[in-house]
C-alpha cells in the first residue's frame, strides 16, 4: 500500500499530464484535498454526488464537465439500465468511474 507522499506524487504526474481528460481534472481536484487518501474512501462510502454537494459544487460546473469531457464520457458507457441517465447523472457515473480508475492505478487498498 502506498504511502501519502507516494499517492500525491502519482496524483501529480496523472495531474501534470499533457492530454487533458476526466482523469486529470480529477486528480487535480483530490490534490486539493488535506488528504487525497481521505477521499477515496469518502467518495467509496457516500458516493461522489454527496461529497461534492459537501463542497458546492454549482450545476454549471457539472455541465462544464459533460461539456469538455463529452467524448471521454460517452466512451465510457455509463447507460447500462434501463432508464437513460440525466446529464447530470451521467456526470457524476462518470466522476465515480474516473475516482474509480484512479484508485485502482494508485494501487489504493479499500
Amino acid at each position: 500500500m502506498m504511502n501519502e507522499k507516494e499517492t500525491i506524487e502519482k496524483l501529480q504526474a496523472i495531474a501534470n499530464q499533457p492530454v487533458d481528460s476526466l482523469k486529470k481534472f480529477l486528480a487535480k481536484e483530490i490534490l486539493t484535498y488535506d488528504s487525497p487518501k481521505e477521499f477515496f474512501s469518502n467518495v467509496k462510502d457516500y458516493g461522489m454526488e454527496t461529497l461534492y454537494q459537501y463542497e458546492d459544487l454549482e450545476e454549471e460546473e457539472i455541465q462544464k464537465i459533460l461539456t469538455d469531457y463529452s467524448k471521454e464520457i460517452e466512451q465510457m458507457q455509463l447507460d447500462n439500465s434501463d432508464k437513460p441517465l440525466s446529464d447530470t447523472e451521467r456526470s457524476w457515473h462518470a466522476l465515480e468511474k474516473t475516482a474509480k480508475d484512479i484508485g485502482d492505478q494508485l494501487d489504493l487498498e479499500r
